[in-house]
């Protein structure tokens, strides 16, 4: 039976491995925040920060940081974030402690401000893509775990005459793969137990 308990820890470890190392993509905050340690922070870039031109910005808060750069300059209405000319990209890197938990609204407005329907790509710093047309900013969330750091997250150039920006950026944690790990454990020793207790029962 001891073999048959170190197969069941090891099948539940390389599950809990397997599963932690995947990015998990959600599309609402209301799944994605649940998710995430105390201590993350939400940046809604409501101050309407004059950025003239610069081509990037940090913010910070708690033990979180970032730097957000275009090529040719940010762009700020009090509402969101972007690029301050069109069709080019939006960078955020990491700057503060680990980041294992993002997600925020990703969206293109044209020159107005208003709001356009066209696919959104975001692409995390562990290669990890995600490809989506947003309807309206409500819908336009994407969240995202890992336990893998992610250090930077891009968002593509919209097009021609668009301008991708960004609102409701959290960044944060989510438990260590070590806590799964030692989950799995308590499992499997959980269920070796119950199997010695079944066992002496039967012997009795």
């Amino acid at each position: 039976m001891r073999t048959i308990h170190l197969t069941v820890a090891a099948i539940a470890l390389a599950a809990a491995s397997a599963v932690s190392a995947q990015t998990t993509v959600y599309t609402s905050s209301a799944s994605f925040l649940p998710n995430v340690l105390a201590g993350s922070y939400t940046e809604g870039f409501e101050n309407n920060i004059d950025f003239s031109g610069e081509p990037s910005f940090d913010f910070s808060g708690g033990a979180f940081g970032y730097t957000v750069a275009a090529p040719t300059g940010l762009y700020g209405n009090g509402v969101f974030i972007g690029t301050n000319l069109p069709n080019e990209p939006l960078t955020v890197t990491f700057t503060g402690a680990p980041v294992t938990a993002v997600g925020g609204n990703f969206y293109a407005t044209n020159i107005s401000d208003v709001f356009q329907p066209v696919s959104i790509t975001l692409t995390l710093s562990n290669g990890h893509v995600t490809t989506f047309m947003p309807t309206s900013p409500d819908n336009s969330y994407r969240g995202f775990t890992t336990a893998l750091s992610i250090t930077s997250l891009t968002l593509s150039a919209p097009g021609a005459s668009l301008y991708v920006g960004m609102d409701n950026l959290t960044v944060g944690a989510v438990p260590e793969p070590g806590t799964y790990a030692m989950m799995a454990l308590g499992l499997a020793a959980l269920g070796g137990f119950a199997a010695r207790r079944h066992q002496q029962g039967q012997a009795a």
